[in-house]
């Protein structure tokens, strides 16, 4: 993806000082989400997942200004002729003193617009490798999609150095949590499983449709619940999840194969439904 534009508390092109706490210490949340024919996709489930962040982390930004650069986007891609793009929202602590303890300037609003292929995607079926690189208990961050994103830096190396398309990763007790940026779902016996989120990992938005609304909808049942690698035997098929590849089969992993995508396929239907349909 190729940058379009961005701006910084609302100025086209501005850079964010050295002193702000989200280029310093991750100090910050983010949300990334498609734009389609000036909307963002699914934006009600970020905004609220954006909102949990703030007041978890004790950020204090103002609303408005989140709702006005979001605005300010969508309105400059439809005059540019960018029907399709792809989004990721910042909202640092904003600007402060050196040391952890500091912070209490500003926050920093930064939205960054990339080109994107168009929506629906059709993503291909991938193969992917269990990470070696563990997930951190944590569950005062957990479900939050914070700056700090070292561990997946780290998987995503490992991808690199092994010539791998995803990436699966464990907690630090060796259950699954997630994809290197997607939740998974498996499917076993015509039912649908995905890992909770309570120590770490982030709460996706099109996880949290699934849960809500999807599942049932095509008819099938749902439960969370903890999974291991070794579940990935018996599974019929296997499926990630994220705001910008909306469902994305895996074919194979760890010697495992995946032929079916009938459940994958039935929800992404479905998941492009409920997009089209709401905002």
């Amino acid at each position: 993806m190729s940058l379009l534009a961005h701006w910084v508390n609302g100025a086209s092109g501005a850079d964010i000082p050295v002193s702000d706490r989200g280029f310093s210490f991750g100090d910050s949340l983010f949300e990334t989400f498609r734009i389609h024919d000036g909307r963002a996709l699914l934006w009600e489930r970020h905004r609220a997942r954006l909102e949990r962040g703030l007041l978890a982390l004790g950020i204090d930004c103002d609303r408005q200004r989140i709702a006005d650069q979001l605005d300010q986007a969508l309105h400059w891609l439809s005059h540019e002729g960018h029907d399709h793009s792809a989004a990721r929202l910042t909202v640092s602590r904003g600007p402060a003193e050196r040391g952890y303890r500091g912070g209490a300037g500003p926050a920093t609003v930064v939205l960054q617009c990339y080109d994107a292929s168009p929506w629906p995607p059709l993503p291909a079926p991938v193969q992917a490798i269990l990470c070696e690189t563990r997930l951190a208990d944590q569950p005062l961050l957990a479900g939050l999609k914070h700056g700090n994103r070292l561990e997946q830096v780290l998987a995503g190396r490992e991808l690199d150095a092994k010539g791998a398309q995803e990436g699966l990763l464990c907690d630090g007790q060796g259950n699954l949590v997630c994809a290197l940026a997607a939740n998974i779902f498996l499917i076993q016996g015509g039912r649908l499983f995905t890992p909770p989120i309570e120590r770490c990992g982030v709460a996706g938005t099109v996880r949290g449709l699934l849960i809500d609304e999807l599942a049932a909808a095509a008819g099938i049942g749902l439960e969370i619940t903890r999974l291991r690698p070794a579940d990935l035997a018996n599974a019929d098929e296997l499926f990630l999840s994220n705001s910008l590849q909306g469902i994305r089969s895996v074919s194979a992993c760890e010697g495992h194969s995946f032929t079916s995508t009938r459940w994958g396929d039935t929800l992404r239907e479905h998941l492009y439904r409920a997009c089209d349909s709401a905002s």
